[in-house]
């Protein structure tokens, strides 16, 4: 729908009455970050955001991308931790198909294709360039692709076909760093998972302490289309297949 002038006026920080009490710089929105404002006012204030948040033992993780890493890079792929978890995404929803759907109007669309979105940060903004048919890549195609994407965004060469038709998006937060986020849904998903970053921590097991890898993550989900069970069961599958070494 349409956004009313209220939430226009709260996308757009309009307050033509507000008086600062110190130096000030206005610069008005425009192109990409305009988009932005009002793309995320429509999905925060249209979609019911839950956030399931856990934490995954990343050991298994780290291995399979030590023991690739190096025929990765003989084709010039940087293998990230990334690939493998958009991989393992893949996998998790084909087995909980709410979180790879669309709520529009009185129905649930669920999508049997899987085109997954990766924000990437630029100097214009948040972009979401989309690796489509994901689950038919494998992590080096996965990793080669999220890289080159990435770098168009940066370079202002993305297109518009490659900004569209996301089925799920993830939020690597981890890159920057960070412990937990609540990510915000994509107008026409379901889901969005934010992925932080790996880090060492005390794990009681058996009675003991160790130090393990751990990678924190959070599942937002559309209320209408996921409940909290599903959603906690798609988030406990997505950290059975991260803590296998199944890459």
């Amino acid at each position: 729908g349409a956004l009313t002038k209220t939430s226009q006026d709260t996308a757009f920080g309009r307050a033509p009455t507000h008086k600062f009490s110190g130096p000030i710089e206005r610069i008005p929105l425009h192109g990409i970050r305009r988009e932005i404002a009002a793309h995320m006012v429509k999905s925060a204030f249209t979609i019911p955001h839950v956030t399931h948040m856990d934490e995954c033992d990343a050991t298994a993780l780290i291995k399979a991308r030590e023991s690739q890493k190096a025929s990765a890079e003989k084709q010039n792929i940087k293998l990230t931790y990334l690939a493998f978890i958009v991989k393992a995404t893949c996998e998790m929803l084909k087995k909980h198909p709410a979180l790879n759907a669309h709520f529009h109007e009185n129905e649930i669309i669920y999508k049997k294709y899987y085109n997954i979105g990766i924000a990437v940060d630029t100097p214009e903004g948040l972009m979401v360039p989309v690796i489509k048919n994901a689950d038919q890549k494998d992590v080096f195609a996965i990793a080669k692709e999220i890289a080159d994407l990435a770098q168009k965004c940066r370079d202002k060469k993305i297109t518009l076909p490659e900004l569209q038709d996301g089925t799920f998006s993830i939020t690597n937060i981890g890159s920057i760093g960070g412990q937990f986020a609540t990510p915000i849904i994509s107008y026409g998903q379901t889901a969005n998972l934010g992925v932080m970053k790996i880090k060492e921590k005390p794990v009681a097991i058996d009675g003991k302490i160790e130090i393990l890898p751990i990678l924190s993550l959070a599942l937002s989900y559309d209320h209408r289309v996921v409940d909290g069970a599903e959603g906690a069961r798609a988030m406990n599958e997505l950290i059975t297949s991260l803590s296998i070494n199944s890459f």
